[in-house]
């Protein structure tokens, strides 16, 4: 129902008294910015997405149905470890990390902790809980296989994750997820694209090539062949 003259009248000058008194603490939607996440090291995602990276504090999903997950998940742990922080890695039934793939990719295994594959998702949910609450991990990353959580599991992570300021990565090899609003961003990886089903404030879904993540890698491979060539 429209306001009439002397309730419009009113209402404007609340306004113009609340505006008057919290003036000085206002800011303009460009001044507003995410605290930084952590960066996956391709380019054209970072940009994108509000945090230049996966979320610090909160849980991301990255559908895997085509593999890439894990080397993306690699490349920020590469960049977190070069900066003396930690990473850990929870095993799932899939393939494990390699030593290979990690160095590739940068990753200081001095400053990364794999856990081996828990007997079920319950015992994984313990053991990423216990991780989190050491406050060492800027980054960790759980390998679900083609298992699924609930929402409250979800909810949980999160809560956690935002109390220990973690940036949580789940990996799942099903494309038959529950879309959680409590996930902060969702990656789906198909044969030719990553499409981002979910970021917070920024609209979806949006497709990027993955050849371009290809070519984000391709000095690395260089570099490494070089050293194995030397």
């Amino acid at each position: 129902m429209p306001l009439k003259g002397c309730a419009l009248s009113e209402t404007l000058k609340a306004l113009s008294e609340l505006k008057a008194t919290l003036g000085p603490q206002l800011k303009r939607p460009e001044q507003v910015s995410a605290a930084p996440g952590l960066s996956t090291g391709w380019a054209q995602l970072d940009r994108f997405l509000l945090w230049n990276g996966f979320p610090r504090g909160a849980v991301s999903l990255m559908v895997s149905e085509a593999g890439g997950a894990t080397t993306l998940w690699e490349r920020c742990a590469g960049r977190i470890t070069q900066g003396g922080q930690w990473a850990a890695w929870i095993n799932g039934p899939g393939a494990d990390l390699t030593p290979w793939s990690l160095c590739k990719n940068g990753v200081d295994l001095s400053k990364l902790v794999v856990v081996s594959q828990p007997v079920d998702v319950k015992q994984g949910l313990w053991v990423l809980q216990e991780l989190m609450s050491l406050c060492l991990f800027e980054l960790v990353g759980f390998d679900l296989g083609d298992q699924h959580l609930r929402e409250h599991q979800i909810l949980k992570i999160k809560k956690l994750a935002l109390r220990y300021q973690t940036g949580v990565v789940l990996l799942t090899s099903s494309p038959r997820v529950l879309v959680s609003s409590f996930y902060s961003l969702i990656l789906h990886f198909s044969k030719d694209q990553l499409t981002v089903t979910r970021a917070l404030h920024r609209p979806t879904p949006f497709a990027l090539e993955r050849r371009d993540l290809y070519a984000d890698t391709l000095p690395l491979l260089t570099a490494g062949y070089r050293a194995l060539c030397s």
